[in-house]
């Protein structure tokens, strides 16, 4: 993932009404100089935010890359560990429970799904390929194709309440079944497929015949305002640095290490690294941002504004994913000063289950156990 580099915190303002450090954007707001305007405030504000979000990134990737070493040392051989009970199991079910411990033909039935979703559950988890296929071929054996399988309930799990007394029952479940039914299902399917895809049509041709509104076309000349801004600052930088113009090669080495950072900030519309570049290569002096106009201001503002929210998207988006490839489902804030704890939390559930199902797998030996736990997995297999 990519890192962003961490903006320097506030430092106490040199001299009234400027640039309060050159190595960092802002304007200072000496006693003896008069008072910051809004849009200066709202600029220094942005400035201070656009660098607390970066350093949140950084603290995110530097996190997450530590939290998937521990993973891969800690978690992965416990899941191996788990997923290897599991398939001692279920192998177990298809060669010995189903022939040689005296199930009745309903119990046989019983064991049969519970051996489907739980094969449809490791070859869904499971890393090794051997393994994974002789799964694929137990489901096959003793289950309908189905989607992903949800993970196997606790050893222990009890039979699930009966379901509600409106649920359909054999009868309606073969009509279901029919030819007939399913391509009813199907053609109803795609007929409200059609109407939702002919109402989005029209809900955009609707919006493109309607005209902005004042508040639209300003915030759109804001935006374009503001784009300007950032390309006159990129110019200003492209032509003092371009090294093509330089003949000493130091200098020319120099320039082109500059340009490059100039271009990664200008394709990113990051107005903030750009003017810290002009304050580096001392195009503007520290005083510039505070001798701004208004308006230009204003601009500045909402190119820093939309960057700052590019940064917050970004933030958003590094840890939905992060969430997704690793299951964090549970309800709560995550933080990355909480994944150590998820880690330790994640190891010791892993270990009291695996010590559990050991018990159980024992247990499953006694024929009445067997019966009584086949029928508890099934109804909880059923119910998710």
């Amino acid at each position: 993932m990519p890192g962003h580099r961490e903006t320097p915190p506030p430092s106490s303002p040199s001299s009234p009404s400027s640039i309060a450090i050159p190595s960092r954007v802002g304007l200072a707001d000496a006693a003896a100089a008069p008072p910051l305007s809004a849009a200066q405030q709202q600029f220094n504000t942005l400035v201070e935010r656009i660098a607390e979000e970066r350093a949140q990134l950084d603290t995110w990737n530097t996190a997450i890359a530590a939290y998937q070493q521990r993973y891969a040392r800690e978690l992965q051989p416990l899941i191996r560990d788990y997923h290897a009970i599991h398939v001692e199991l279920v192998q177990w079910l298809d060669t010995e429970a189903t022939s040689r411990m005296g199930l009745s033909k309903s119990m046989q039935q019983t064991a049969g799904e519970v051996i489907a979703s739980m094969a449809a559950y490791l070859a869904d988890g499971v890393l090794d390929e051997n393994t994974r296929a002789a799964m694929q071929a137990l489901h096959a054996r003793y289950g309908p194709e189905q989607g992903p399988a949800p993970a196997p309930p606790a050893p222990s799990a009890a039979p699930a309440p009966a379901p509600p007394s409106d649920a359909p029952g054999e009868d309606a479940a073969a009509d279901d079944a029919s030819p007939e039914a399913i391509l009813e299902r199907v053609e109803a399917q795609m007929r409200a497929d059609q109407a939702r895809v002919e109402a989005e049509r029209q809900r955009h041709r609707a919006q493109r015949a309607r005209k902005p509104t004042a508040r639209e076309r300003r915030e759109q000349e804001a935006a374009q305002q503001a784009g300007q801004s950032v390309r006159s600052v990129y110019r200003q930088l492209a032509s003092a640095l371009h090294p093509d113009r330089e003949p000493d090669p130091a200098q020319r080495d120099r320039k082109t290490a500059l340009m490059q950072r100039v271009n990664l900030a200008y394709a990113a519309d990051n107005l903030m690294d750009l003017l810290q570049l002009q304050l580096e290569v001392q195009q503007i002096d520290p005083d510039h941002l505070a001798r701004l106009g208004e308006e230009r201001l204003a601009h500045y503002n909402q190119a820093l504004a939309a960057q700052l929210a590019g940064l917050q998207r970004e933030l958003r988006a590094i840890q939905d994913d992060f969430k997704g490839r690793f299951g964090m489902t549970a309800p709560g804030q995550l933080s990355p000063q909480s994944l150590d704890r998820h880690v330790r939390a994640q190891a010791q559930q892993l270990q009291e289950d695996i010590a559990d199902w050991r018990l159980q797998r024992r247990a499953l030996e006694h024929p009445a156990e067997l019966k009584r736990w086949l029928k508890a997995q099934s109804a909880a297999w059923r119910a998710r």
